[in-house]
């Protein structure tokens, strides 16, 4: 829709993995000198994790163009089968023919023929299985088995195992130890760092054939690193948003407002506002069809006038810009409430304070966070958006920017499904959600209480009366039951528990007991704590 207003050759942020869009980081570079490396051997297994959206299997692609051309490469999109769909897909995909499809025997037999066959004539065989995070423990037994089959000097069959971090958790199982032993090359894909976003942006648009070079400024930029974390497929979503949204307000750059509501309506952090870009775009796309018919030469002989479209003056703009959409957009946003705000940091957490029934004075107290920990409280400051503060569940000071631009800051008390109760010293407000995103520059402090004798992020293999109290709040928030003496050691069941617990909450299941995770663990149990829920209003 808005390539040609912006003068692209093509859309330069799909999804889909167009070779030509190609950017290779240095981690993916890394990454990818990781597999080769592995190809090139002599077997084993190779594996490469990264978190959704990061680039692996563009890593992987690009690798299969560049792997030995007397190379055989079985590709496995649907992990989720079992050891005996898994041999019969691997032999579709090298075209092994085999009568007796239900057994594994026979196709073991088939798969190693072929592969000594396959070796005598020169050629090397690879076989690439995404989304491995989701094979079944029996089905990477079999593929350990798999391994089995070599020469004197060499493997037969090489195994790339793409997956998303939890693979790393599968491949540390107990009863897998012996294909993790045979694991020869491991690389984790982490995200774009904000320099690598900027060149990221700017490569995709040379490509598309962008000439202007600041359609994303600089600030915006380090916006979108923030929103989409550096990972690649979140860059791509949220810039064609914006792209569409500026196209539909007929601007010829990328502003921070714009970004913010493509942001909002990509990740649906926020509740849908009254008008989105997608509506705008569709009322402009609506404009210049109607322009155009009324363009259109007349194949019927016209109506007669009337006096009433007599007054009107038949007569198109020259140019189809999408004017009247950002008139329309104008008269959106009156009558907005001010957000309560003020200048000193320290002072919006009065209101925090006392949420917790604690009184603060700035002045006489001192630093908000040195205050909180002489009264069994601790801060935690996060750069994430509504949405996350929304499941801490905990009141915090929000940064903003105020009507001048400047930063500003405002205790959040309370949020509805739209609105967000907002409180300085001495005002406070209710305030739409969908304004109060647009102000945010999503960083806030929230205040917390960490359980006794906590000194930092609790992990396995620690051992004490804490970890009793972590083993006791875990098997009560999963609704468990625990027959027998306190745990007092961290040991892989309750790792395990605390993992589950932290997918259940949407967080990193990397079984360590932080901030996030007490807090989490402390509302779900409903222990005492000032809460954002509606009826905190």
């Amino acid at each position: 829709m808005y390539n040609a207003y912006f003068g692209f050759r093509e859309k330069p942020f799909t999804i889909a993995p167009n070779p030509q869009f190609l950017f290779m980081s240095p981690r993916h570079q890394e990454a990818l000198a990781h597999m080769l490396y592995g190809v090139r051997g002599e077997g084993g297994v190779m594996v490469l994790t990264g978190e959704v959206g990061t680039g692996k299997t563009t890593v992987c692609r690009h690798l299969l163009t560049q792997i030995p051309k007397n190379t055989l490469v079985a590709y496995i999109i649907n992990p989720r089968q079992s050891e005996t769909e898994m041999l019969a897909s691997i032999c579709d995909e090298l075209h092994i023919s085999c009568e007796d499809r239900q057994s594994i025997k026979a196709l073991t037999d088939a798969l190693n023929h072929f592969l000594l066959d396959n070796h005598a004539k020169g050629r090397h065989t690879v076989l690439v299985i995404d989304e491995a995070q989701n094979l079944a423990a029996p089905v990477l037994e079999q593929l350990r088995l798999l391994t089995n089959l070599e020469t004197s000097d060499k493997k037969l069959l090489q195994i790339m195992l793409l997956g998303q971090p939890e693979l790393a958790d599968v491949l540390a199982r107990e009863e897998l130890r012996q294909l993790s032993q045979r694991v020869t090359s491991r690389y984790h894909l982490t995200p774009l760092n904000q320099k690598e976003t900027g060149a990221y942006v700017r490569h995709r648009l040379e490509v598309a054939g962008c000439t202007n070079t600041n359609l994303f400024p600089a600030s915006v930029i380090h916006r979108l690193h923030q929103y989409s974390g550096g990972v690649p497929r979140l860059i791509n979503l949220i810039a064609d948003r914006a792209l569409l949204g500026a196209y539909a307000l007929g601007h010829s750059q990328i502003n921070r407002t714009i970004l913010r509501q493509a942001r909002d309506e990509v990740l649906g952090n926020q509740p849908a506002p009254r008008f989105t870009i997608l509506a705008y775009a569709m009322l402009a796309l609506g404009l210049l069809t109607g322009l155009w018919l009324w363009n259109m030469p007349s194949i019927s002989p016209p109506a007669q006038p009337t006096a009433a479209t007599q007054a009107i003056p038949k007569q198109a703009p020259t140019s189809p810009t999408p004017e009247p959409v950002s008139t329309a957009m104008s008269t959106v946003s009156t009558n907005k409430p001010v957000l309560p705000l003020t200048s000193q940091r320290q002072e919006a957490f009065i209101p925090v304070f006392a949420a917790w029934h604690i009184t603060y004075q700035p002045t006489q107290d001192g630093d908000a966070c040195t205050f909180a920990q002489k009264n069994g409280l601790r801060c935690l400051r996060r750069r994430d958006d509504l949405a996350g503060l929304r499941s801490l569940d905990r009141p915090a000071v929000l940064t903003v920017s105020n009507h001048q631009g400047k930063t500003a800051y405002t205790a959040v008390t309370a949020l509805t499904g739209t609105t967000a109760m907002l409180a300085t010293q001495h005002h406070q407000a209710t305030i739409p959600l969908s304004q109060l995103a647009l102000q945010s520059f999503n960083d806030f402090t929230l205040l917390w209480k960490a359980p006794q004798g906590y000194q930092g992020p609790v992990r396995p293999g620690q051992t004490g009366p804490l970890i009793a109290y972590l083993a006791e709040q875990v098997t009560q928030a999963l609704h468990q039951s625990w027959i027998g003496a306190p745990r007092t050691r961290y040991d892989h069941v309750l790792k395990e528990q605390v993992k589950t617990l932290q997918r259940r909450e949407g967080l990193t299941p990397d079984g360590v007991a932080g901030p996030i995770t007490w807090i989490h663990l402390h509302r779900l149990n409903r222990l005492p704590a000032p809460s954002l829920h509606e009826e905190a209003l």
